[in-house]
């Protein structure tokens, strides 16, 4: 007997629909931010600019925190998950560490903005909330190291301090989002290849 498969629910018209006001919410909080700082925003002010009723935005969230939330979860959308899925569709440890790291390098260039305003705003989320990103962090700084100790027990790689070296890759990753200045005028492939060139020395025998 053959399963019954089951339906893609986040393609469906209304999935997307609120898939699309989650984005606009997080990008006009975004702004607020910037302007007025959590203390000052005012849930009111966003579902006005967001041309919605304060009802109709406590559909998408219980309490202002919540809005931080959403931003922190810009910067983590299935990196994971496209981590494992790239990095499993080629060979040799090296190739897996350069492909990992590329995909959470993407991710993080490409959500500089929410990364910076939860860095900004971080003593505002709730504690249950800084505890699951910073075991998010931690998981992909633990595939990365996973990875560097397994080329070292192969020869690949020297001998390097695989907990260390994973710490760095993430803050090289980030690093658009905290010196944004430093890269106006770059091209990302031209910094992501000199970035991966840091990386591969400290490892190159």
């Amino acid at each position: 007997m053959t399963t019954p498969a089951i339906p893609d629910t986040t393609s469906t018209p209304r999935a997307q629909r609120v898939s699309a006001r989650r984005r606009q919410l997080v990008e006009l909080t975004m702004q607020l931010l910037k302007e007025k700082g959590f203390d000052l925003l005012s849930v009111n002010e966003l579902a006005e600019r967001a041309s919605m009723s304060v009802g109709g935005l406590y559909r998408y969230i219980k309490t202002k925190s919540d809005l931080l939330e959403m931003i922190c979860d810009e910067t983590n959308k299935g990196l994971n998950e496209q981590m494992m899925e790239r990095t499993s569709a080629v060979r040799g440890v090296k190739e897996k560490l350069r492909v990992g790291f590329e995909v959470y390098w993407q991710g993080c260039w490409d959500a500089a903005e929410p990364i910076l305003t939860a860095y900004r705003e971080w003593q505002s989320l709730p504690e249950a909330a800084q505890h699951r990103y910073i075991e998010q962090e931690k998981r992909v700084a633990e595939y990365f190291s996973d990875l560097i100790r397994a080329g070292v027990a192969s020869d690949e790689f020297r001998v390097v301090d695989a907990r260390l070296l994973a710490a760095e890759m993430i803050f090289l990753a980030q690093m658009r989002a905290v010196k944004g200045w430093a890269f106006h005028g770059w091209d990302r492939v031209a910094v992501f290849a000199e970035h991966w060139e840091l990386i591969e020395s400290r490892l190159r025998k």
